[in-house]
């Protein structure tokens, strides 16, 4: 036995990852890939959407109860966000409500499929934010699910 050099005991590529779909909307948990004790890790790969005719493909909008999550985004598609580039997060705490921004839902309507490349993680432990994180934050991030003026 000894140390290979790695902090990991082992690596999975999310490209590997099989992502679900179904007839109609499939709830989070299908993103499912890990679970830990006090949270679990999500991941949104490359997929068809549902394959009902009329099926709004964009999650509806929802409040993490006794959760915090936090997203990262390793492209710059995510069907229910717009305004992202690779690399950004996103944090939603507990009871914050979130989901897709306007016009991403009827956006969806008859699309038929995502390249979204994504990870979450939910904890079941409040996060505490850092001061290095509060330097790169993004003021206007909880506007974004404003109507747009015109």
């Amino acid at each position: 036995m000894g140390w290979d050099g790695y902090y990991y005991p082992w690596a999975f590529s999310i490209h590997d990852f099989e992502p679900r779909v179904g007839r109609v909307h499939l709830p989070p948990p299908v993103h499912q890939t890990f679970e830990g004790e006090g949270w679990v890790l999500c991941s949104f790969c490359p997929r068809p959407y549902d394959f009902e005719p009329d099926a709004v493909a964009a999650p509806y909008s929802h409040q993490n109860v006794m959760s915090d999550e936090v997203l990262f985004y390793a492209n710059a598609e995510f069907m229910s966000r717009k305004g992202i580039e690779p690399g950004s997060i996103t944090l939603h705490p507990d009871g914050l409500p979130h989901g897709p921004q306007p016009g991403k839902t009827e956006q969806s309507v008859g699309a038929r499929a995502t390249n979204e490349l994504a990870v979450m993680v939910d904890t079941f432990r409040p996060l505490l934010v850092s001061r290095e994180a509060l330097a790169i934050e993004d003021a206007t991030y909880q506007t974004s699910w404003l109507e747009p003026q015109e």
